[in-house]
């Protein structure tokens, strides 16, 4: 009878690594043998001679990301595969994350199942190579692909353009705030927000921080600056 396989889990929630643990066990194959809320934590147990057949590691974390975390364990010559855990789907970063060395990818809401076969796959052929990461790859792979994010930015007036910036800048203003900053009404602040809310299908603002985020409209915005 083969031993079971020892795996570290490193999320910042404490009830995901829980709830993940629990899933994991009940597959019967494996053992959580480290469960770590941070990446430092992972990274100052394997530099003691901790043990680990694989790691599945959180993207998002307080602290060192996880493609921080796996530069810091290429850095230490590590050999120990890594699952990349995530909420989010975003192409660049997981395409930076596999050519860092990660060996799968899993969203946070994925099924026993799927857990199962991507473990499975791991240890057996080396790699999980899902369908949404293979058509990440081929998209990244073609060099003149058109940037969605520049065709966004161009529907944009340059007073829409300074509302955003004030709108997710790091203080937080308030509407009124920005109003008093554009040396405007609060009803035109109102109007260049219905205005982008319009263009692009938005319905509130969160909707909007989603739609930002989702097309890396920050960094893209900044550019024009």
């Amino acid at each position: 009878m083969s031993l079971e396989k020892q795996i570290f889990l490193v999320d910042d929630h404490t009830i995901v690594r829980d709830g993940l643990k629990a899933i994991i066990q009940k597959l019967g194959e494996y053992k959580i043998t480290g469960s770590f809320g941070n990446g430092n934590d992972l990274l100052t147990a394997i530099k003691e001679g901790k043990k680990s057949d694989l790691i599945i590691l959180d993207v998002s974390m307080p602290g060192l990301s996880g493609e921080q975390v796996l530069k810091e364990l290429n850095a230490m010559g590590s050999t120990i595969p890594v699952l990349i855990l995530t909420l989010g789907s975003d192409e660049d970063v997981l395409v930076r994350l596999f050519r860092l060395g990660a060996r799968g990818y899993l969203h946070k809401n994925c099924t026993a199942a799927v857990m199962k076969e991507a473990l499975r796959e791991i240890f057996q052929k080396g790699l999980y190579h899902n369908d949404f990461l293979a058509q990440a790859l081929r998209t990244k792979e073609k060099p003149s692909r058109p940037d969605p994010k520049e065709s966004i930015v161009r529907m944009l007036t340059e007073r829409e353009k300074d509302f955003l910036h004030l709108v997710f800048h790091d203080d937080e203003y308030t509407y009124e705030q920005i109003a008093h900053m554009m040396s405007v009404h609060r009803r035109t602040v109102d109007g260049y927000r219905e205005s982008i809310f319009d263009k692009f299908g938005i319905k509130s603002k969160t909707g909007l921080v989603l739609f930002m985020v989702r097309n890396g409209l920050l960094e893209e915005l900044q550019k024009t600056k």
